[in-house]
């Protein structure tokens, strides 16, 4: 009965290691890092691309939109903007939700980061990034890792 049980949790996790979005080394080398204001202007010319994206806190606020995935929202101050904050909608895999949840929310102590594709909504016609992670882990080919 051990024995089965060894099995059983190696298995589960050996699968959570391959939940990580495994990205080529000429797509990573070409990953940008933007903050929320700076990729809001020019998110339209990205759609497709896996890019990084600093902010400082989500919104608590998170729907359930479309099978397996949720709708958000990630925050970052605006010095200097009309708005004292920038927001950036996100859409989290079923999967990911609890990892996603375990981001701080208003008044969270430092800057994050996660890496995400921009994509368009086909049936709203919105912008939105998908999220593929906080960490991510390169190899010794330049292949990247990216997973919560």
């Amino acid at each position: 009965m051990k024995t089965i049980l060894v099995i059983v949790l190696t298995f589960f996790g050996t699968m959570s290691a391959f939940c990580a979005q495994q990205i080529d080394a000429a797509e990573w080398r070409g990953v940008q890092t933007y903050d929320i204001p700076a990729l809001q202007k020019i998110q339209g010319t990205l759609i497709g691309k896996i890019v990084g994206v600093r902010f400082q806190h989500r919104n608590d606020r998170i729907s359930h939109r479309k099978p397996n995935w949720y709708e958000s929202s990630i925050w970052s101050p605006n010095p200097g903007g009309k708005e004292r904050f920038s927001f950036l909608r996100v859409m989290v895999a079923k999967k990911d939700l609890s990892a996603f949840k375990s981001l701080g929310t208003f008044n969270a102590p430092a800057e994050m980061m996660v890496y995400g594709k921009v994509l368009r909504d086909p049936d709203a016609n919105f912008l939105f990034l998908q999220l593929l992670g906080r960490k991510a882990t390169v190899d010794a080919a330049g292949n990247a890792t990216v997973g919560w």
